[in-house]
């Protein structure tokens, strides 16, 4: 069945705002994904998350060693302009991006100011199947009490993660999507809790 560029990316934004709104939820968009089967240079999950945000109006920056198919293919899709991480209003970590790559890209991101929050990098990351123990918790708006993260992250990443988003309401959001057709979001506003030692799985 072919992609509906309408029905799917409408199905697919409902998604993300449930999953904004209820961090740590797991949102199935495999019916849409399988329609993306075309994609070749990332999950059909994560080209289809690209294509519900990105337009000619906002920049883009991928990691990895396969920045230039994978641009190309946003590029084409999106209008899109690619710039660099520090610029970047959307930034996206393909499988297999170095976490060495990633947290030095995350540093240097934007997370707003007090002024204009709104002026932060969106993070689009692929990950290994996402559900199943992660060894940390969020807390926060629209978590009653406290929700499993939807994959393993490293002391590193959340404590990289957390300086960003140390003054409220600065930060950057998280988009996790994985390769059978699931995302899941940690938005700025949610506090991870790194109770125990965990490896994050890319």
């Amino acid at each position: 069945m072919q992609l509906d560029s309408v029905h799917d990316i409408q199905k697919v934004y409902r998604e993300l705002l449930q999953c904004m709104a209820r961090p740590g939820k797991i949102a199935d968009i495999r019916e849409s994904a399988d329609k993306a089967d075309f994609v070749r240079e990332c999950h059909p999950a994560t080209f289809l998350v690209v294509q519900t945000l990105l337009d000619a109006e906002v920049t883009f920056h991928v990691l990895g060693d396969r920045t230039d198919t994978i641009r190309r293919k946003i590029a084409d899709y999106t209008f899109a302009a690619h710039t660099t991480a520090e610029d970047a209003d959307y930034i996206i970590a393909p499988k297999g991006t170095s976490e060495t790559e990633l947290l030095e890209a995350m540093r240097d991101c934007k997370a707003g100011t007090l002024e204009n929050p709104h002026q932060s990098a969106a993070w689009i990351i692929e990950s290994e199947a996402l559900g199943g123990p992660s060894g940390r918790k969020l807390s926060g708006p629209g978590i009653r009490d406290e929700a499993e993260a939807p994959i393993a992250l490293s002391e590193a990443f959340v404590s990289t993660r957390n300086l960003k988003a140390h003054e409220f309401p600065t930060g950057i959001d998280l988009i996790f999507t994985d390769g059978d057709g699931y995302i899941s979001c940690i938005p700025r506003t949610t506090a991870i809790s790194a109770k125990e030692e965990s490896a994050w799985v890319m």
